[in-house]
């Protein structure tokens, strides 16, 4: 009786390695199909990635420059540059992260109103070049804040 028993152990054991080879085999017969059909794939540049570089900026510890303007910045300010994708732009955030100032070839658009805050919007003509400024900061800082900014329009020149 025990050879019996020992017999019917050995038959699952042997059914199982059966079971186990055929699995192996279907999974390597689907992953071969899996990556020869991802080979068919052409390949293709997504439509984001044509923006990309944009038009060339350097900045150092005192100035900012791209294919538009250079300028002057103040010290420990932060350097935003605008998007890839869009016309040169810049924006200048103080170190107390209300106040800003942009410079751009496109109009500004409809500022964004608030009571807290002044603006101040500032056409600057460069020869050909037509630059807008806009200055943000706190009403109570703004006495302070106005002859930083009139510093950095005075130091805007024609890029190139």
């Amino acid at each position: 009786m025990n050879k019996q028993i020992l017999n019917t152990e050995t038959q699952r054991y042997r059914g199982t390695e059966r079971f186990f080879s055929l699995r192996r085999l279907c999974v390597f017969v689907s992953l071969c199909y899996a990556f020869g059909l991802a080979g068919c794939v052409p390949a293709r540049t997504p439509p984001l990635l044509n923006f990309t570089p944009g038009p060339p900026a350097v900045i150092t510890d005192e100035t900012f420059s791209n294919s538009a303007f250079s300028v002057r910045y103040p010290t420990g300010w932060r350097v935003v540059t605008g998007a890839a994708d869009a016309p040169p732009s810049v924006v200048f955030v103080a170190p107390d992260e209300e106040s800003t100032i942009t410079l751009q070839v496109e109009p500004p658009g409809e500022p964004e109103r608030d009571p807290l805050f002044r603006l101040e919007t500032r056409l600057l003509s460069l020869g050909d070049l037509r630059l807008y400024a806009v200055a943000r900061a706190p009403v109570q800082e703004w006495a302070a804040f106005q002859p930083t900014f009139e510093r950095l329009l005075a130091s805007v020149r024609p890029g190139g």
